[in-house]
C-alpha cells in the first residue's frame, strides 16, 4: 500500500503532463507553429500547480463532483496565467477560435482523465486493492456508524471485521464485536490504522494513542467534534463521518518523501564521487599501516521502523571483541592514532554516504545508535521508538545543537530524542539544508580548534 501511495501521484502527474503536451502539440499542428521553451514552461507550471493543490489526491471518500471542480479550477488558473504571461511577452498570436478550441479540448481531456482515474481507483479498492485493514475502538453510536459506513462503501478501501468495545459492549446484532481493548493490544500489529471513538474517556484515548505511537500505527479519531489539543492534527470527512488524524507529519506526505530522497541521492553521489573515492585509498593505506583489519567497519544499527541494518564507517579502532558492548569516546585506548583523528574530525562517518545511496540512511535524520544502546534506553524514555519512524541520518538536529559523540546519561539521550521528534514535526528541505550547513561549519570549527 505504501508503494501504491508513492507511485500513484507520480503516474498521475506524468499522465497529465502527457495530456497537456499532446494538446499543446495538437494546437501547434493546427496553427502551423512549432514547439518552444514557453510550451515547456506551461507543462512545468501545470505540474507545479497540481502538486501545490494536491489535485492527484483522489482519496477515500472524495466525491466525483469535487474531482470535476478541482479540474476546472486548475484549468482556469492555467489559462489565466498563460493569458497574463502572453500580455507580457506577446508571443502567442493564436486566434480567439484557436484559443477556445484548445481550452475546450484540454478541459475535456483533463475531466475525462480524472473522472476515469477516480472510477478506476474506486473499483480497484472495491475489489480488494489498495486496502487498509483498520481497527475500530468504541462500541457506541459513533463507532457503529463508522463501521456501517465503511461496510456499505467498499470503494473507500477500508476493511474492518468488527469493533473493539471499552468496558462494556452495547448490544447490536448487526455489528460484530472483536472483544475488549486488551484484545486489541494483543493484535494491534495486524492493523494499518486505528479509529477511536471520542466517547471513550480522554485518558484512555491518550493511552491508546501512546500505544499506537510506540508501535508506529497511524491513529484517527471519530469525534463528536471534541476540543482536543494536538500539535499535529488534520480534520477531514468520510461521507458524513468526521475524522481527525492526529499524528500526520511532513514526511508522511509522498512528495516530501520524494524531495528528501532525491536530495539524498544527489548529495551522496556527489560526496562519494569527489571525496569518499580518494579518502578510501588514502585513509585505507594509513588504517592498514597502523593496525590489522578491514578499512571499513560495519556495525548493526536500528533504522527505519526499528529494522536492523549495517552502518559503515572508516575503522578507527584496533579489532577487538568489545565493539558492540563497550561504547567509545575520543580517549578510548582501543583507538589508533589516525583513528582518533578521524573521530575528532568526524571523517570516519564518510562511508555512511554508501548507506544513504542504498536507502538505509538519509543525509539528515536522527543518528542511528548501536542496537545494545537502543535496548538500554528504549524503555526508559517516553516515545523513544518515534525516532525510528523515518530513516536515520549522518547528521541531525541533535548533533548541530551539541548532542554528538558518546552518550553519558539519561538526560543526554532524552534530549536527543526530543530534538529528533522536533525535527520530524517541522521538517522541510530548507531545514535539512540548514542542518547540513551548520554541520559543515561545526566540523570546520572543531578541526580549527
Amino acid at each position: 500500500m505504501k508503494r501504491f501511495n508513492l507511485f500513484f501521484p507520480v503516474i498521475f502527474l506524468a499522465s497529465e503532463a502527457i495530456i497537456i503536451s499532446f494538446v499543446t502539440s495538437l494546437m501547434h499542428f493546427i496553427t502551423f507553429s512549432s514547439w518552444n521553451i514557453y510550451n515547456t514552461l506551461i507543462v512545468l507550471f501545470w505540474i507545479t500547480l497540481n502538486v501545490s493543490s494536491k489535485s492527484y489526491n483522489i482519496g477515500r471518500g472524495v466525491s466525483y463532483s469535487n474531482t470535476i471542480k478541482t479540474a476546472l479550477k486548475s484549468v482556469f488558473i492555467l489559462f489565466s496565467v498563460v493569458a497574463i504571461g502572453n500580455l507580457l511577452v506577446d508571443y502567442y498570436t493564436f486566434s480567439i477560435r484557436s484559443i477556445l478550441l484548445s481550452v475546450f479540448i484540454f478541459t475535456c481531456f483533463i475531466i475525462f482523465f480524472r473522472v476515469l482515474t477516480h472510477f478506476i481507483l474506486d473499483s480497484y479498492r472495491s475489489y480488494g486493492g489498495n486496502i487498509k485493514k483498520i481497527a475500530i475502538i468504541g462500541f457506541d453510536k459513533t463507532g457503529i456508524s463508522f463501521y456501517k459506513t465503511i461496510q456499505s462503501n467498499p470503494h473507500l478501501g477500508l476493511r474492518s471485521n468488527g469493533i473493539y468495545f471499552f468496558k462494556s459492549k452495547k448490544l447490536n446484532d448487526k455489528v460484530p464485536d472483536k472483544g475488549s481493548i486488551n484484545k486489541f493490544y494483543k493484535y494491534a500489529n495486524e492493523y494499518d490504522e486505528v479509529f477511536i471513538s471520542s466517547k471513550i474517556p480522554i485518558r484512555n484515548q491518550k493511552e491508546i494513542i501512546d500505544f499506537c505511537d510506540r508501535n508506529l500505527i497511524s491513529v484517527k479519531l471519530l469525534p463528536e467534534l471534541v476540543n482536543y489539543e494536538f500539535k499535529n492534527f488534520f480534520i477531514k470527512k468520510l461521507y458524513d463521518i468526521p475524522v481527525i488524524e492526529v499524528n500526520q507529519l511532513p514526511l508522511d506526505i509522498w512528495y516530501n518523501q520524494l524531495i528528501k530522497r532525491s536530495f539524498d541521492i544527489v548529495f551522496s553521489l556527489f560526496v562519494l564521487t569527489f571525496f569518499v573515492s580518494w579518502m578510501y585509498v588514502v585513509f585505507g593505506m594509513i588504517i592498514k599501516l597502523q593496525s590489522r583489519g578491514p578499512i571499513i567497519f560495519s556495525q548493526k544499527r536500528h533504522g527505519l521502523g526499528g529494522k536492523v541494518f549495517y552502518c559503515y564507517k572508516f575503522r578507527t579502532m584496533m579489532v577487538n571483541d568489545e565493539e558492540d558492548t563497550k561504547f567509545a569516546d575520543h580517549n578510548d585506548i582501543r583507538l589508533t592514532k589516525f583513528g582518533k583523528l578521524l573521530r575528532i574530525s568526524a571523517l570516519d562517518e564518510m562511508p555512511q554516504f554508501i548507506n544513504v545511496l542504498n536507502g538505509t540512511m538519509s543525509v539528515v535524520g536522527p543518528r542511528p545508535h548501536p542496537t545494545k544502546l537502543n535496548e538500554q534506553y528504549s524503555n526508559k524514555i517516553d516515545k523513544f521508538t518515534k525516532r525510528h519512524q523515518f530513516k536515520p541520518g549522518i547528521t541531525g538536529l541533535a548533533q548541530v545543537q551539541g548532542f554528538r559523540g558518546k552518550i553519558y546519561d539519561l538526560y543526554d539521550m532524552s534530549s536527543r530524542v526530543k530534538l529528533d521528534r522536533y525535527y520530524f514535526k517541522n521538517w522541510s528541505i530548507f531545514f535539512d539544508l540548514k542542518i547540513c550547513v551548520k554541520t559543515f561549519f561545526g566540523i570546520l570549527r572543531m578541526n580549527i580548534n
